[in-house]
């Protein structure tokens, strides 16, 4: 559920107003509005800081298992020493992909001493590296010497020798700085600078915990002063403005009391925009991981759907994924995660998620009797669900999935607006809902084969949800002004609904091609035979080629289909914009 806010205002003398931050950072109550802009350049200062730090941290890497982390001695120090070691490997690299080139480029001529041609050049002895095909070698002057170097694709490298300065239409080379031989030397000690610059980098990773915990410390002193530049002035008076949950209220009244502080706390009014605290039990908390990865916040005045979205994530995942083999390599890799990292991962969530998305597909595999594909199965292994194997009832269900969630939706609705009559509307759209169940249920699997027996309570319920959406959607004031806009917007809905619950048939289409898959590779490995060892290690490879590629397409699928069908359909239905940011209080430092 999404807390109820107050909105805070406190006052403090201007010249207290640093000691009375302190004091509310130490709270964590309020999450605090800017009332100017929060700059300046106490703000620049940190900010800047900051910023050096980030480097620093990005070029290190994260030290090995085992390295003993240490404290750090002299911080500008440290950060020049990192900032040196990485320009000069920016430079060393740059460097060697230019000589790469170069002994690519020279490779094929060979090693000859570029400083003898460069001597014979100026005594006279023109030498020029040329490149042209090898039939007009024939044609070149008879007052020049030839050597050729290397032939490639009917084209001849070569050197020209001639007591002249002389113009050719072919191309020529102008020499390198060094002999190849030179340059792979050269080559070879730009390597061993690059690894002796990452391998000092690699050691300097001893203090990245110590730069890390000097980062969120100049990320609370920047939270400290964007407070205090963010505050409004009058006189010798300064105030902030924020919101603070209405069950620590009284704990923060209680301070205020205690510190001297002028306190006010208000409702917000329809134009504040609080930000969004979600309390939910335990096991509700698990989806959190997956609304932090989408990004989305629910807004202050909109619904936590928190509870329904864990609850249909869950069965999308597990139809998505479809395959309890699949769902046992989950769980397993879960475990040993937990067991080998548990207590170096601070929030367990998302591997409890795992847990239970591992488990509905177990679930739902040996419902469906699949496992790492079908066809491979003995006859012995039998669905417990065989209902489910036929084609037409899987998108049948996937129809009864969707209508469900979007009645879900509407029905949230109702809840919320009773007793206004707007809540009719709502009703009016489970009506809707459940008649497009029909339609695509008609349209889509031809059942009934004709329209004319469409099922009579179906088309009632259509009719009966059209009465009531025109009649409660706007209010009686604004009945006859709004009356025809609303009847196209209306129109444009309704049809909108049938996309919406034919869209659930997405969990068949997508199921059923990770069956497809998992099928083709176990076909392509029965093929190659298990008869020798060569054939078998092949086999082996390609089921594992193949398993593992459907697992990670599996993944973008639940990304692509599975959160889709909960935050565009359902959230459109439920009327929810995510339109909120999460509540973060105060908890700068000095």
């Amino acid at each position: 559920m999404i807390t109820e806010m107050k909105k805070v205002t406190i006052v403090v003398q201007a010249k207290d107003r640093e000691e009375a931050l302190t004091q509310l950072s130490s709270l964590g109550l309020v999450h605090i509005e800017h009332l100017r802009d929060p700059g300046g350049h106490s703000v620049d200062e940190v900010g800047d800081n900051i910023n050096v730090i980030k480097k620093a941290l990005n070029n290190i890497p994260a030290p090995s298992e085992g390295v003993k982390q240490e404290p750090i001695k002299d911080l500008p120090g440290l950060i020049r020493e990192i900032d040196q070691l990485q320009d000069d490997l920016t430079r060393l690299r740059a460097e060697r992909e230019k000589r790469e080139r170069l002994i690519e480029e020279w490779k094929i001529w060979g090693d000859f001493d570029v400083d003898l041609l460069r001597k014979l050049n100026g005594k006279g002895i023109w030498v020029y590296l040329a490149e042209l095909p090898e039939k007009e070698l024939a044609d070149l002057p008879d007052d020049v010497t030839v050597q050729v170097f290397a032939r490639k694709g009917g084209v001849a490298y070569c050197g020209i020798i001639s007591d002249k300065l002389k113009y050719f239409y072919f191309k020529t080379h102008t020499l390198p700085g060094k002999c190849l031989s030179g340059m792979i030397k050269d080559q070879e000690e730009t390597e061993e600078k690059i690894k002796s610059r990452e391998d000092n980098l690699v050691a300097l990773a001893r203090f990245r915990s110590a730069l890390e915990e000097e980062a969120d410390r100049l990320y609370r002193e920047l939270e400290f002063e964007e407070a205090r530049a963010g505050m409004g002035e009058s006189g010798k008076l300064s105030y902030l403005r924020g919101y603070c949950p209405v069950t620590d209220a009284e704990n923060l009244a209680e301070a205020a009391k205690k510190n001297r502080w002028g306190l006010m706390l208000d409702d917000p009014e329809y134009e504040d925009s609080p930000p969004t605290l979600i309390t939910n039990p335990r096991w509700v908390r698990l989806i959190e991981p997956i609304f932090a990865l989408i990004g989305t916040v629910p807004g202050y005045r909109e619904i936590d759907a928190s509870f329904v979205f864990l609850l249909f994530f869950s069965l999308f995942f597990a139809m998505l994924i479809g395959d309890a083999g699949y769902g046992a390599i989950f769980l397993i890799v879960t475990i040993l995660i937990q067991w080998k990292l548990g207590a170096k991962i601070p929030d367990k969530k998302p591997l409890f998620l795992i847990y239970v998305l591992s488990i509905a597909t177990i679930i739902w595999g040996v419902m469906t009797g699949t496992f790492f594909g079908q066809k491979w199965l003995p006859e012995t292994v039998n669905p417990v669900v065989p209902w489910l194997l036929v084609r037409n009832n899987v998108i049948w269900l996937c129809f009864l999935i969707g209508a469900i969630q979007l009645s879900i939706a509407h029905l949230w609705r109702v809840i919320r607006k009773a007793p206004s009559i707007l809540a009719l509307a709502d009703l009016g759209w489970i009506c809707i809902v459940w008649t497009m169940f029909f339609v695509a249920r008609m349209f889509i699997l031809k059942v009934p084969e004709e329209f004319k027996d469409f099922p009579i309570f179906a088309m009632g319920l259509g009719i009966v949800g059209l009465v009531l959406i025109i009649a409660c959607s706007v209010s009686p004031r604004n009945f006859f002004k709004d009356l025809v806009p609303r009847n196209f917007a209306i129109f444009l809905s309704v049809i909108s609904s049938f996309g919406d619950v034919v869209s659930y048939i997405r969990l068949f289409a997508v199921g059923l091609a990770t069956v497809a898959i998992a099928d083709a590779f176990n076909n392509i490995a029965a093929n190659l035979g298990w008869s020798s060892l060569i054939t078998g290690f092949f086999a082996a490879l390609i089921l594992l080629f193949g398993h593992t590629l459907n697992m990670l397409l599996g993944g973008m699928a639940i990304l692509v289909h599975g959160v889709r069908l909960n935050v565009l359909e359902f959230s459109s239905h439920l009327g929810m914009e995510w339109s909120g940011y999460k509540y973060n209080p105060f908890k700068g430092e000095k």
